[in-house]
């Protein structure tokens, strides 16, 4: 039969193309959606087949930035997964009610062929089974142990094992892992153990974890369940501002101001305290009206944020609500009357913008103080707490939000200009430091106009906790094996919370310290490396130094053949040399120092931190790079000649911190 040329084929729809075509509308940019799709793909291509037989299980991360849309790469990932055969996509979020209720929407908007069930819906369990027996559904619950257990019976009473099942766990190493790991007594917490019993239930099934803070599941020991068996990096768009735009060599957003300004923002004990603005929230404040009103003078449909995230003390952001509301009231009157030492203020403001702002320094000064005096009586404060139903809503031309850890993890502020942050505790952890950076985002094209006001004291440590990510992002591009990825830390600053680290599962190479097998290999199988080390340090007269490159002392180390027997789990050779090479990348070092000393009579077992070079020995070594000793041990009867490597990392209050 003759085929009809002009006969319309039907179009077959899939979950993956509605929520790219979403994204694309909701993004505007191709570039990053393409982004989020390959991103996706790569989970897609490490995932448990779900049309395969037999139980498998599989746990992979996605590795994002703050603020720099891992909702997008969760959403198509779980649409990935309906069309590939997940006849189930779970996503846990957030027990946060309204950020709960946000990841709700926000998956009922990109899975519209789906039916999506929330965990307000568990309660009903016949309804829930119904639901589970049709076709595809995700659900959405928040990270509560009742209501995983409640979902879990559920399933259990459905007899729903044989379903395969895609669970997607966003910010993952919030709640997710167990935090009575410290104690050591085999005890879990509810909601570790919950999920662990979900992951169980399922015969086939893969657990995504998502984050922008992956320390803790990193520093699980190596065979944990919740450390991640492959990464996947998501990369912003060309509009995201991150950690370099704030905290990089060249960057110039920030604003330092004294430690002493914070304890001005709380009102201690005292019955009436004076209503006195320091002087670094004064000129916050007013950076952010010049540059929202700039904003506003150029559309007036741009409403922009400002935020004061200084202390967890209910007490204290009353108070700061109190001096907001004070600062409103000055403003107007001081603005609208011309008043000389409001307008010194504001002229200040403005000519920092305008260092950094085009826009700004070609807008007459006396317009943005005519728009100010206009638009200041509409200022918004809001108090974003535990004690409060605020939700981060930009409705008004000048938004002012002060809070405490509802400012944190999760929360997305539209049009945040300007930031002041004070937050300091003794000892900062740095996965919960990083997710307090509210200030990163899609920004781009206001960067002139952003600025973070911060103490000297957290602009070290932010700049810290800068290097730790770009370093951590380097080694898993450089290296996708799974095998090591070591935390780089300045300062006194934790990778992250203790109690959901097993005691003595942490291994660390500190600054200025030295590390060496306990022993080497004096057999045939060091046999051959010795040779081609023999090769490469021909060159080097004995108890000599010469500079290396990294790359030469990366193979320098691989080639040493450590006796496994002897361990101590100090030294690892990959760590070792992934910890160099992360060091060198952080510092801009692309060099080192090798020193050779060959025939030494060295039989016994050294501890791994014990170093083998003399101390007369180590006035030869330079102490701001890092250094290679390489002993070439004296050949006898029983042993061949051998080399046995001692690193010693340059000094300085740093260190690497890994799982043993």
């Amino acid at each position: 039969m003759e085929k009809n040329p002009n006969r319309v084929r039907p179009h077959i729809m899939d979950h993956k193309s509605e929520v790219l075509k979403l994204l694309g509308k909701q993004i505007g940019n191709e570039d990053e959606v393409a982004e989020i799709r390959e991103c996706a793909s790569a989970v897609v291509q490490r995932w448990v087949d779900p049309s395969g037989k037999g139980p498998q299980t599989i746990n992979g991360l996605v590795y994002g930035l703050i603020q720099s849309g891992k909702t997008g790469v969760l959403t198509v990932t779980g649409a990935m997964g309906a069309d590939e055969g997940y006849q189930t996509v779970l996503i846990l979020t957030t027990d946060i009610e309204p950020l709960y209720r946000q990841t709700f929407g926000r998956i009922q908007e990109a899975f519209p062929g789906m039916d999506v069930i929330g965990k307000h819906e568990f309660r009903d369990g016949a309804a829930f089974i119904q639901r589970v027996r049709g076709q595809t559904c995700a659900i959405v619950t928040s990270k509560n142990a009742n209501m995983l257990n409640s979902l879990i019976q559920n399933f259990r009473v459905g007899r729903f094992h044989g379903l395969s099942c895609l669970i997607i766990d966003d910010e993952a190493d919030q709640a997710s892992l167990n935090t009575r790991a410290s104690r050591d007594d085999g005890t879990r917490s509810r909601v570790n153990e919950a999920i662990s019993d979900l992951r169980g239930f399922f015969a086939r099934n893969t657990y995504i974890q998502v984050t922008a803070t992956p320390q803790a599941l990193f520093l699980q020991i190596p065979v944990h369940e919740f450390r991640p068996q492959f990464t996947v990096l998501s990369q912003p768009g060309a509009d995201y501002v991150g950690g370099d735009d704030f905290f990089g060599d060249h960057a110039h957003l920030v604003r330092e101001f004294a430690m002493a300004d914070i304890a001005a923002l709380s009102p201690g004990t005292q019955p009436l305290p004076a209503l006195g603005i320091p002087a670094s929230l004064l000129r916050a404040l007013d950076t952010f009206m010049v540059g929202a009103t700039f904003k506003r003078m150029q559309d007036p449909e741009e409403n922009c944020a400002f935020l004061c995230h200084v202390s967890t003390r209910t007490t204290d952001h009353d108070y700061i609500v109190q001096l907001f509301r004070k600062y409103k009231s000055d403003l107007a009157d001081g603005a609208k009357d011309k008043r000389p030492p409001t307008l010194a203020r504001l002229k200040t403001a403005y000519d920092d913008l305008a260092s950094t702002h085009s826009g700004v320094q070609t807008t007459p000064f006396s317009s943005i103080v005519d728009a100010i005096g206009f638009y200041s009586p509409g200022i918004t404060i809001k108090l974003v707490n535990g004690q409060t139903d605020e939700d981060v809503a930009v409705r008004s031309p000048y938004n002012l939000f002060v809070g405490g850890n509802k400012l944190g993890r999760g929360v997305t502020i539209k049009n945040l200009l300007v930031s002041y942050y004070g937050r300091n505790p003794r000892r900062p952890q740095a996965d919960t430091v990083l997710q307090h950076a509210r200030m990163y985002g899609y920004r781009r094209k206001d960067i002139g106009l952003l600025r973070l006001f911060l103490p000297r004291e957290l602009h070290i440590i932010f700049q810290a906790i800068n290097l730790m990510e770009k370093g951590l992002r380097e080694l898993i591009e450089r290296s996708p094996s799974e095998e090591f990825r070591g935390i780089f830390l300045q300062g006194n600053i934790d990778s992250t919370r203790r109690n959901v680290l097993a005691p003595g599962s942490i291994g660390v190479y500190s600054g200025g310290n030295n590390y060496n097998p306990a022993q080497v290999m004096r057999d045939q199988n060091a046999l051959l490396s010795t040779q081609k080390v023999d090769k490469i340090l021909s060159s080097i007269p004995n108890k000599q130094g010469h500079a290396f490159s990294i790359q030469q002392l990366k193979e320098l180390i691989s080639l040493t053949v450590p006796d496994e027997s002897q361990s101590e789990m100090i030294w690892n050779t990959h760590a070792i040399v992934e910890s160099v090479v992360q060091y060198a990348s952080l510092n801009h070092r692309d060099d080192g120092f090798v020193w050779v000393d060959r025939d030494r009579e060295l039989v016994e077992n050294r501890r791994e931190t014990q170093g083998i070079l003399s101390g007369g020995e180590r006035s030869n070594i330079p102490d701001d790079v890092i250094a290679l000793i390489m002993f070439r041990t004296k050949a006898d009867g029983k042993r061949s000649a051998s080399w046995w490597p001692q690193v010693i990392f340059p000094r300085g209050a740093y260190a690497f911190a890994f799982s043993l």
